[in-house]
């Protein structure tokens, strides 16, 4: 049963189990929800025992604060009679069925208001004030501004040593005491392009050094998907390029994602997809059911032209890994109709040059474009 969160005017818990919630909430982003792991940190934190009896006294509470400064909620999880005194009879779970509703509630009702996103400056405004406890990070992760940019830092760096720059500038958060849970980390919706399993992996730990550099006690990844539910964000937010993967948005919200050979792991004459590929797929396969739209999808290969190929020959290769990329979408919940064909060699494209056969050349075309109808604003 949903609960309604009221508007918080800095409060600071006074008792209890404390937890804080930071949503990033970007319309980059799928809307923020709560995994199974966040569920237990609020019930564990409703049944603490460090409360008082009566109702004037402590109690835990759930402060929910959006990354760009915006919204800032607070739920109390302790179980209470309307007399304000702690409930221990039948209604108790109830009560806290109820109370952990509402802060997930708050927590999906959180949306960025501002283009862009510094998520260290998020996390710090979170915890300012508040005696250290469970701070839960609902967030892709992918930051674009504030000291922590994606964008500059890449994905190739050593994730101590950006922590430790990080740390020399004194652009971290202070984390003492607190045991950290990153939720949602890679989960991208709308124009940002899906993370292959390297760049998630190098993502979690980016924000793992980051969080350790900042004194945490713990700092945990929950590796839960986020369900595919469309973003309620309307401002615009910068897309962190990935390695292999592109995504353009058309002027009636047609997105189409390019997925390069060595993304999607093909190895020479094959069209058997690699395990992080499909990883990647069931990604992308969110963002197209998060449009909520019965447009078909349309997958078309490509293919490079090495010596010796023939046109039929690489019209086949490429339909043939179109054909896997498509079984890979609808086996990931896609339930439209997916077209899928082969190209070939795209007309007038061509890796020969000079008489010889360029290899940086053929790793562009070889491809695979995905088509569907990202979502429209939600309401």
């Amino acid at each position: 049963m949903g609960g309604c969160a009221v508007p918080a005017r800095n409060i600071v818990p006074t008792g209890g189990d404390r937890v804080v919630v930071v949503v990033s909430g970007t319309a980059n982003e799928p809307r923020a929800a709560v995994t199974d792991a966040v569920l237990a940190v609020l019930r564990d934190a409703a049944n603490s025992g460090n409360v008082s009896q009566q109702g004037s006294g402590k109690s835990s509470v759930v402060l929910v604060s959006a990354a760009d400064g915006g919204d800032r909620r607070s739920v109390v999880l302790t179980p209470r009679r309307a007399d304000g005194s702690l409930e221990h009879g039948l209604s108790r779970p109830s009560l806290i069925d109820r109370n952990v509703a509402s802060a997930a509630d708050a927590i999906g009702a959180t949306t960025a208001h501002k283009s862009g996103l510094d998520l260290l400056a998020g996390i710090a405004d979170a915890v300012r004030g508040v005696p250290a406890g469970t701070l839960v990070v609902d967030s892709s992760g992918l930051s674009t501004g504030g000291a922590f940019d994606l964008r500059q830092v890449g994905w190739a760096a050593d994730p101590a040593a950006v922590a430790g720059q990080l740390a020399a500038a004194r652009q971290l958060p202070r984390l003492d005491g607190w045991h950290v849970v990153f939720a949602g980390l890679g989960s991208v919706a709308g124009p940002q392009p899906p993370l292959p399993s390297p760049a998630r992996e190098r993502l979690a730990a980016y924000w793992q050094a980051i969080c350790r550099a900042a004194g945490a006690a713990a700092c945990d990844v929950d590796q839960s998907r986020v369900p595919a539910e469309p973003s309620r964000a309307t401002a615009a937010t910068p897309v962190v390029p990935v390695p292999g993967v592109t995504s353009v948005t058309g002027p009636r919200g047609e997105v189409t994602t390019t997925v390069s050979d060595a993304a999607l792991g093909f190895a020479g004459n094959s069209a058997v997809l690699s395990e992080s590929a499909r990883d990647l797929l069931r990604s992308l396969a969110g963002s197209i059911t998060a449009g909520r739209s019965n447009a078909p999808v349309t997958v078309r290969g490509f293919a490079a032209d090495p010596p010796g190929s023939t046109d039929a020959g690489r019209r086949e290769l490429a339909e043939q890994r179109a054909r896997a990329v498509a079984g890979a979408l609808t086996g990931a919940g896609v339930t439209q109709r997916v077209d899928a064909t082969g190209t070939g060699t795209e007309p007038g494209v061509t890796a020969m040059t000079g008489g010889r056969f360029d290899e940086a050349a053929a790793a562009r075309m070889r491809r695979v474009e995905i088509t569907y109808q990202g979502p429209g604003p939600s309401t």
